[in-house]
């Protein structure tokens, strides 16, 4: 034992010093030992500090992700504050072993060295879990896009193969294919791996100006962000100067600036790189503006084309069930003057008319497209008129309300499902007993719409309309007038104010986020969503508007709950969800909405008064959760996550049990209230359970609340987050209640932020039976789980997300089969579309390849360097793989069987900017 091992023991044998003195007693005399650790941490630190920075400065194509920008200023802090210490310490005079006399400097300098030598430490193995360099893409992302190839096509294509650079402008009514087109030449050039030209498609709407196009740019190439235009159009500009590039700019509605942007003039470097424009409009002027080298306008289809279309779209068996159908389906298509928008949608409008009378009433009320029109007004109410056909054949009113509703997003919007079904109940647009019962209805009525094209397909959980359907489905709305006064939808132009005039004819406004003023109010309004701001400073009530029985002001940025809301007597749904500075005990006048059915409050910090709730007997979902619309809180990013407070829960329950209309309960609760939920008998319909903090050894899911036929019924999303203590998580049940251990409406199982957790247990319960229903699946930084083998046994499993869980070598694995008594099955998941790996450093493969992914559509994998084996054989990926996404260096180093296995899989292969940050966007 060395001199200063004996001064421990020493000073721990006396008994009036205690243990937690012991280390603040040696430090003086160990303050040569810290600082040379320092010293040497330091130097190791700022070793690997430079390897960072070479490999930066040597990147071909990317750039320094934020996280290693963080942390390579935490490593200058570190060198900075060591150098200090040193220059202190030698500083100090020195006497025999090294030690100063001043024994107060001494403990100063050896305590801080310390923490500097942990710390240094610390950074060094933080080091191996952030990406240096986030990889940009190599020339494109390919598009979803039908298979029909567009006449002009090769005309295009030459002109971009040319050595001619400039702009082109395709221009046309909408619905005639431009889109289409853009797609196919984007797709088209992404193939052309040859051509080294850097392809970049921009969607834009209305609003759009230089920046919406500049931020979509640096997203697409992955280029650092900002928030000044300046630095933008410079980082642009750097990246593509000496590049050939196609910039695709589809549906461009006014003139935009592509030097401000940052595109390099594509008339200057010919012959040297290949710089073209090429944009779609509706309107000539805008390519004369934009100074298009050349013009294309698109026309429509010719006559054979167009019958091809329509026929493919009614079908053969329709066009034959009779001998008279077919020429009366001629008829009716000549009448569509070869626009393909409206030879789809009319098209399945007719699919199951079998009877000859339908189609002789089709031709009597379709009246020809007049695409010759002076006017363009004119030519759109000719569409408008031609495409309503479609509307007007949806089988109910109620379906007929629910789809001109659709139209209350901005025009190119996606539009998540649960928004649009909510804001139908809200609307009282779908009525049924249970909240079941109604997003099931809501559900099958977006189906119909998607048949029939009135509403476009984008994933299992969003969708969209053509601008062309949003403009005709206002045009309906508002009594098929160009003037929009009944409806207003926001429309203006991106951060310029516009203004609007509420006359006494409009019945409802939606204009989130966009900036108005707003002169004139109306007795008529029932519904409102968004323009609070505009509203207040336009010196403009909510009061004014007192027949509201909708009101929507989520996303709001609201700081203070507005009391003028008590006094809209007629309200039947509020939602103020996504403000998340408004957190306030709400005021006790809100008891005088009676009517109220719908009160949510997500992501929001208010609590409510004790009583009102009992005065709200119309009240039928309240939502106090924690859970962001896109699944990714907003808590996430700040720094104290709100539930409610203590003991509430129980009180909240109470008052709700007297509320006879009440089917939902959203919470986020602590730890305690968890308890009463773990061991009580729930005795209120919850439907999204957040759970934060729990502070047990471990959680126990049993038959109290597994069994309990509330949450068996209605419990839709479950999240469990912040459990620092607890070290596993299980569902267990004793025999004689198995059978009723189900969660059977559960759809989204959450797992977050859980330190310790090692492993989950099923004791006497198989995961198919608890969750027979469950469709989304996230383990989200549990760095010491190792297995998750059990989820092969989920039937209905659609989405999976692993994240920073560090410890898991194999997601799954048939040698546990003992455990968790896998069902290996030549589908092993049925359903299974996407899955998303990031963070797991240990993880060197997916599964065996006896289990399979027959439908599964999309792998994303993100700083999973060890993971160099993918869960497909040879030439036998899953028939409906569209995308495998991660790094061109993973991917570089992914093993393939041979040279045939890595072609046939290099067709789905992705290159995209693939930071945790930039891909919280799908979580």
């Amino acid at each position: 034992m060395d001199w200063l091992g004996c001064l421990k023991a020493i000073v721990g044998l006396l008994p009036c010093v205690d243990s937690k003195v012991t280390p603040h007693v040696v430090y003086p005399f160990k303050v040569s030992r810290n600082v040379k650790e320092m010293k040497e941490a330091t130097e190791k630190l700022i070793e690997l500090k430079r390897d960072v920075e070479n490999e930066i400065e040597n990147a071909e194509r990317g750039t320094a992700t934020n996280r290693i920008l963080g942390w390579l200023g935490r490593v200058g802090t570190i060198e900075t504050e060591s150098r200090d210490i040193d220059n202190k310490y030698q500083q100090l005079c020195r006497c025999i072993w090294n030690i100063s006399p001043n024994l107060y400097s001494n403990y100063k300098i050896s305590k801080r060295a310390e923490k500097y030598r942990d710390k240094a430490t610390d950074l060094y193995k933080e080091k191996s879990t952030i990406p240096v360099i986030a990889m940009l893409p190599p020339q494109g992302q390919e598009m979803p896009a039908s298979s029909s190839k567009s006449p002009y096509l090769e005309s295009v294509l030459d002109y971009v193969k040319a050595d001619v650079n400039g702009i082109i402008g395709i221009w046309g009514m909408g619905g005639v294919g431009k889109t289409h087109l853009l797609e196919q030449i984007n797709n088209a050039l992404c193939k052309d791996h040859a051509s080294k030209i850097f392809v970049v498609h921009v969607e834009c709407p209305k609003e759009c100006d230089e920046e919406n196009v500049q931020n979509t740019i640096i997203e697409k190439l992955g280029l650092s962000k900002s928030d000044n235009r300046e630095v933008k159009q410079l980082t642009i500009y750097n990246f593509l100067r000496e590049k050939s590039f196609v910039l695709l700019l589809d549906n461009l509605w006014k003139k935009v600036d592509l030097k401000t942007i940052g595109i390099p003039d594509p008339m200057e470097a010919a012959g040297l790189y290949k710089r073209k424009v090429i944009l779609t409009t509706r309107s000539e002027r805008i390519c004369k503006e934009m100074k298009s080298r050349n013009k294309i306008k698109l026309d429509g289809l010719d006559w054979e084309d167009a019958w091809s279309l329509f026929k493919t779209n009614v079908s053969e068996e329709t066009i034959n069930s009779h001998p008279l159908i077919e020429k009366l389906a001629m008829d009716v298509a000549k009448k569509l003057g070869g626009l393909p928008l409206a030879l789809i949608t009319v098209g399945l409008a007719m699919y199951d008319k079998k009877v000859p009378d339908e189609w002789m009433g089709a031709v009597k009320q379709l009246k020809p497209i007049r695409s010759t029109a002076v006017e363009l007004s004119d030519v759109y109410t000719s569409v408008f008129e031609t495409l309503s056909f479609s509307y007007d054949s949806l089988k109910t009113d109620g379906l007929k309300k629910c789809f001109l509703h659709c139209s209350l997003w901005p025009q190119g919007d996606i539009i998540m499902k649960n928004d649009l079904v909510e804001l139908w109940m809200g609307l009282g647009l779908i009525d049924s007993s249970t909240l079941e019962d109604a997003f099931v209805i809501g559900y099958n009525y977006i189906g119909t719409l998607q048949t029939v094209s009135l509403l476009e397909i984008v994933d299992d959980n969003f969708t969209k309309m053509h601008d062309v359907i949003h403009d005709m489905a206002l045009w309906i709305a508002n009594d098929k007038k160009e003037v929009m006064n009944k409806w207003i939808v926001g429309a203006g132009e991106y951060k310029r104010a516009q203004q609007i005039v509420i006359s006494s004819d409009t019945e409802i406004v939606s204009i989130r986020g966009l900036f108005f003023s707003i002169t004139d109010t109306s007795t008529k309004l029932t519904t409102l969503r968004g323009g609070y701001k505009e509203l207040r400073d336009s010196g403009i009530q909510l009061i004014s508007f007192s027949e509201l029985t909708y009101l929507d002001l989520s996303l709001s940025w609201l700081n203070a709950f507005p009391v003028e809301i008590c006094n809209l007597v007629h309200l039947q749904f509020l939602n103020l969800s996504y403000n998340i500075n408004l957190g306030s005990l709400l005021p006790e006048k809100l008891g005088a909405l009676t009517k109220l059915k719908y009160l949510l409050l997500r992501e929001t910090r208010c609590t409510l008064p004790q009583g009102v709730l009992l005065k709200l007997k119309a009240l039928r979902v309240l939502d106090l959760s924690n859970f962001y619309k896109y699944s990714y809180s907003i808590s996430a990013f700040v720094e104290e996550i709100f539930v409610l407070p203590k003991k509430m829960y129980p009180m909240l329950e109470e008052d709700l049990k007297h509320l006879h209309n009440f089917q939902a309960l959203g919470i986020s609760i602590s730890g305690d209230d968890f308890n009463h939920v773990l061991s009580k008998n729930v005795s209120v319909p919850v439907r999204w359970l957040d759970v934060v903090g729990y502070d047990g050894s471990y959680i126990s899911f049993s038959s109290s609340f597994l069994g309990n036929s509330q949450l068996r019924r209605n419990l839709f999303s479950l999240r469990i987050r912040s459990c620092k203590l607890a070290s596993w998580v299980e569902f267990e049940s004793a025999s004689e209640h198995q059978s009723n251990c189900c969660l059977e409406r559960l759809d989204h199982l959450s797992f977050e932020w859980m330190e310790r957790v090692t492993e989950i247990k099923w004791n006497s319960l198989e995961p198919k039976d608890v969750f027979p229903r469950l469709r989304v699946l996230k383990f989200w930084d549990i760095p010491h789980l190792t297995s998750i083998s059990w989820v092969i046994n989920l039937p209905c499993i659609r989405e999976l997300y692993v994240i920073n869980c560090r410890s898991i070598k194999q997601l799954f694995s048939i040698d546990e089969q003992n455990k968790s008594e896998i069902n290996v099955s030549q589908h092993s998941f049925p359903s299974l579309k996407r899955m998303y790996l990031s963070l797991s450093g240990k993880l060197v493969r997916i599964s065996d390849f006896m289990i399979t992914f027959p439908v599964l559509e999309s792998l994303e994998i993100n700083h999973c360097k060890n993971l160099k084996k993918l869960p497909f054989k040879t030439g036998d990926p899953p028939k409906r793989l569209k995308y495998i996404i991660g790094s061109e260096e993973w991917w570089d180093n992914v093993e393939m069987e041979d040279s045939t296995h890595r072609s046939s899989l290099q067709l789905y292969y992705r290159n995209v900017y693939t930071t945790l940050v930039a891909s919280t966007k799908y979580l």
